[in-house]
């Protein structure tokens, strides 16, 4: 069996990959680029292993959204499913190697006034559709008082600044680029939680107690702990 090809995509390739996906898999609920990049994050981080079996047709079309043929004459003849795999691999070798190069695709735009607008709404929406996907064994992670607060600024960003509710604490971009920054920070410290729990024994003792992820780090720099020496440690 061949390796992955772990290189990025090109600007061209996501340029092509992105007009695929707005024409064939939005439309039916599926998924934008930036979407894409979200869901797979969260599928290689799951606590369990999810086959590219049953999360690629989650591209494409949403959970109950019927396959038309169409679609999938148009997949097996485009260049889409490889550059899929391969954003998928690329990602999975950064996460693996330690987040440095993590760097997610968050559409930016500029405003009227030339100001930079982003959203994260969708990099959200597809985070949260991975995580949905084994709901049940992310469980101990969400319900987790210590996460709650970064879980939060996801499912804020998800809702959008349009949502009824919630929107107006995100509609100023200051403020959501501070949410989308917690937002990936989650997601990093997400996978490597997983991580650790692949490799540490679950009966192992824990000998200190344990630092909150919100509270003060003990070095004395007034930051949180998951901000400063906890940063990827939990």
């Amino acid at each position: 069996m061949s390796k992955p090809n772990t290189t990025p995509l090109t600007d061209a390739q996501i340029d092509e990959l992105s007009k695929f996906l707005d024409e064939f898999a939005v439309e039916k609920d599926g998924m934008s680029f930036e979407m894409l990049d979200g869901f797979l994050t969260a599928v290689i981080s799951s606590p369990q292993a999810i086959d590219v079996e049953e999360w690629l047709p989650r591209v494409w079309r949403g959970e109950d959204e019927p396959e038309e043929e169409a679609v999938a004459e148009a997949v097996s003849t485009s260049t889409a499913k490889e550059a899929i795999l391969q954003h998928h691999a690329h990602l999975e070798a950064v996460l693996q190697q330690g987040g440095a190069e993590f760097a997610p695709w968050i559409l930016e735009f500029e405003d009227e006034d030339g100001s930079v607008v982003s959203f994260g709404q969708e990099w959200a929406l597809g985070y949260l559709r991975g995580v949905g996907l084994r709901e049940d064994a992310w469980d101990e992670l969400l319900s987790d008082a210590e996460w709650q607060e970064d879980l939060d600024a996801v499912e804020l960003l998800a809702r959008g600044p349009d949502d009824e509710e919630s929107g107006g604490e995100i509609r100023d971009q200051a403020v959501r680029d501070e949410y989308i920054e917690t937002m990936l920070g989650f997601a990093l410290d997400a996978y490597d939680f997983w991580a650790e729990q692949r490799l540490t024994p679950a009966t192992q003792r824990r000998e200190a107690p344990k630092i909150g992820r919100n509270d003060p780090c003990p070095c004395g720099s007034g930051r949180k702990y998951k901000q400063c020496h906890g940063a990827g440690l939990q």
